[in-house]
């Protein structure tokens, strides 16, 4: 940008400075409202028509334009009292802009689509058998991405599968067998504990199977943690105890599963409480008793970016980790 200045006298003997500013073609640019109002020109060929649809006063407008072929150092537009004509110039300019703003009208919708897409929540459904397998691999994976937040739910076999096909999960965890035996041995998430009074059956069983829990109401202790309360709850549904649980406080359940008529379930929270319990007892099979044969499946409309692939990894790596043993299956479910 440059300036000149001067000064003269005027006929009455005056001194008068005058300066002016002048822009050098390097200082413009085209911007992208300019090829939208120069379309705008381009149809409408009316000035103050086109000003109208931009928005803009018609001095304005004509400004724009104006700088539009200084930048591009040609003229567009044949200017005449009655009419707007586009130079043979500024029609070619006018198939530019109309091509630019449909390509970036088109990448701002596949940008859209993108974003859309992008993994910020995973919910992922499991089973008994993978409790111990889950949480583990969710927590690895959350540590090396906190952007994404893992949904975590535990079902039993039937409802994992029904919750998959109607796209309430984004992956299923469970056994690879059709049906769940009901001699299945327990086991449970490690945030979570079994507890019966010491003079109770199920004291000092090690493997401990859905049908040997049968016969037994069920207590649960609430928590303080809101992840480990659901746990509780998805627990009592994964034992087929939804419908006879019975909740209270940690005195409460305490004091009633002395009966040796109850089993009782707590956040580990509450373990030092329970050991510190003469009348009590934590029960807990063995790992070693565990034999898991399980298969994972992803819903058809989950996207596999490369997050989602690592999250795959991180569970199968924790499977044969935990278990020696591959997961038997990792397909896309197409119900």
């Amino acid at each position: 940008m440059t300036y000149q200045y001067a000064k003269y006298q005027n006929e009455f003997g005056l001194t008068v400075s005058i300066s002016s500013v002048h822009l050098k073609e390097k200082d413009h640019k085209v911007r992208l409202e300019q090829f939208e109002q120069f379309l705008a020109l381009g149809k409408l060929r009316h000035f103050r028509q086109a000003a109208e649809q931009c928005n803009l006063s018609t001095s304005a407008l004509t400004r724009s334009i104006q700088t539009l072929e200084q930048e591009l150092d040609c003229e567009l537009v044949a200017r005449s009292t009655r009419s707007v004509n586009l130079t043979d110039a500024g029609e070619q300019f006018l198939i530019y802009c109309q091509d630019t703003l449909t390509q970036l009208k088109e990448i701002k919708t596949k940008l859209a689509k993108h974003k859309k897409n992008l993994i910020d929540k995973i919910i992922i459904g499991y089973t008994m058998d993978a409790t111990t397998i889950v949480p583990l691999a969710c927590g690895k994976f959350m540590q090396q991405h906190p952007e994404i937040s893992i949904e975590m739910h535990l079902y039993t076999q039937t409802q994992l599968n029904e919750k998959l096909k109607i796209n309430e999960l984004d992956i299923a965890i469970g056994s690879s067998q059709n049906h769940l035996p009901e001699n299945q041995i327990v086991q449970l998430p490690d945030q979570l504990v079994l507890f019966v009074s010491k003079n109770h059956p199920l004291a000092f069983a090690t493997e401990i199977d859905r049908t040997a829990l049968n016969p037994y109401p069920m207590l649960s202790c609430l928590s303080s943690s809101i992840q480990v309360q659901k746990m509780l709850q998805d627990a009592a549904v994964a034992l087929h105890k939804v419908s006879t649980v019975k909740v209270g406080n940690i005195d409460q359940i305490t004091q009633t599963v002395k009966d040796n008529k109850h089993v009782a379930i707590a956040g580990i929270e509450h373990t030092n409480t329970i050991d510190g319990n003469p009348d009590l007892m934590i029960i807990k099979p063995t790992q070693e008793s565990q034999k898991l044969a399980l298969s994972l499946t992803t819903s058809r409309d989950f996207n596999l970016q490369h997050q989602a692939l690592q999250l795959l990894s991180y569970i199968a790596d924790e499977v044969k980790l935990q278990t020696g043993a591959q997961l038997e299956s990792i397909e896309s479910e197409t119900f």
